[in-house]
C-alpha cells in the first residue's frame, strides 16, 4: 500500500468538513513501509465512549456528556450517532488534568488584545 493510498484512508475515515492535523511522527510513522505493507500501529484509531469509560471508571454517559461539553476537542460523532474522541485529544485531556500548561487556543490572542486595549 502506498502513501498515497494510507493518506486516501485517513481522508475517507474522517467526517464530512472534518480536519486532521498530522504531527511529525505521525507522518513518518504513516510513511514508514515494512514489506511493502504499512504499519496498522502507525495510524491509532479514535477512541469509543465504551472505551474511555471502561479506561477512567466512569459511566458512559459521563464521556459522552464530556464530548457534548467539549472536554475533547476534536471528538466528532461518527454518522450522526456515535462519539468518536481522536488520540491526540485525549492526550490534550490528560495534560489538563495533571495540570500542564495547554497549548494556547487560536483565538486566546483576542482575549488578552481585549484586555490590552481596554487598559489604553
Amino acid at each position: 500500500m502506498t502513501l498515497a493510498d494510507r493518506l486516501r484512508e485517513l481522508a475517507e475515515r474522517l467526517p464530512p468538513g472534518g480536519s486532521l492535523t498530522l504531527t511529525r511522527d505521525g507522518l513518518l510513522n504513516l510513511a514508514a513501509l515494512d514489506g511493502g505493507q504499512a504499519d496498522e500501529a502507525a495510524v491509532p484509531a479514535d477512541f469509543t465512549v465504551a472505551e474511555l469509560a471502561t479506561r477512567f471508571h466512569r459511566s458512559a454517559s459521563t464521556v459522552r456528556d464530556w464530548c457534548e461539553r467539549g472536554r475533547f476537542e476534536g471528538a466528532y460523532k461518527l454518522n450522526g450517532r456515535d462519539w468518536r474522541i481522536p488520540v491526540t485529544a485525549l492526550d490534550a485531556f490528560l495534560a489538563e488534568q495533571r495540570g500542564e500548561t495547554p497549548a494556547a487556543h487560536l483565538g486566546a490572542w483576542r482575549a488578552v488584545r481585549r484586555g490590552y486595549l481596554s487598559k489604553r
